[in-house]
């Protein structure tokens, strides 16, 4: 049986924030927990909230020092790289801020996750970014006490919000190509569904439970196509 490792941040961990409670809580229903029902596949996910590459590198680094070589790594990384402090933002909008992975370092320390794993043996698996909501996401700005006006004078438009983020998933889907490296579009789904903000938790960023049954269908195509290897 082949083994699955899957290394993300809380997309992939399930997180999700119960409506009306603003509290994240782990989706028993989540996309890897259907997959892991569906099929007779060992999948480990290694998913946490807050992940950033650099601090999946180190965690990555200490799996493979403990000789955990699975056959395939799912690598769903990004979101909180192109993450900004938002609260240093609103405290002084007219000063030069950069995300917590520069978009240049993002795709250097990608490019080195996935040559690292296939040093080891390990064949690795891309996916693009989930979309988020602007509107969404600046409103929760506002909910934990944060300046708003300032940090709208700093990005000039809320949209930009959504737009820096697609970068990220861009470059991800570039470098899958570059690399020969297969990619799985969990994006474009939740995108070409009629009302996207709608499989969007409140918080603007993590995708709720509908969101995670379309995730989950995307991922189940791509296994479907691929249980000859797989298998």
């Amino acid at each position: 049986m082949k083994k699955i490792a899957v290394w993300g941040d809380s997309v992939l961990k399930g997180v999700v924030l119960e409506e009306g409670k603003d509290r994240y809580s782990l989706l028993k229903d989540s996309s890897i927990e259907l997959i892991k029902r569906e099929y007779n596949l060992m999948i480990k996910n290694n998913s946490k909230f807050g992940l950033t590459v650099t601090k999946a590198m180190r965690l990555m680094d200490k799996s493979l020092s403990k000789g955990d070589h699975p056959n395939y790594v799912l690598v769903e990384l990004g979101g909180n790289d192109c993450d900004y402090n938002w609260k240093e933002i609103s405290e002084n909008p007219d000063k030069e801020y950069y995300p917590n992975t520069p978009l240049p370092k993002f795709i250097e320390s990608i490019n080195t996750i996935i040559e690292k794993f296939r040093a080891n043996g390990i064949e690795p698996i891309l996916t693009n970014l989930p979309p988020l909501s602007s509107q969404k996401y600046f409103d929760w700005f506002g909910k934990n006490g944060l300046n708003t006006d300032n940090i709208k004078k700093w990005m000039g438009n809320i949209d930009r919000i959504y737009r820096h983020q697609e970068t990220y998933s861009l470059a991800l889907m570039d470098i899958a190509n570059k690399q020969k490296c297969d990619l799985i579009d969990i994006r474009t789904p939740i995108i070409l569904e009629e009302n996207t903000d709608d499989f969007i938790c409140e918080d603007g960023i993590h995708p709720n439970e509908k969101a995670h049954k379309l995730m989950a269908h995307t991922f189940m195509n791509y296994l479907n196509n691929k249980m000859a290897y797989l298998s």
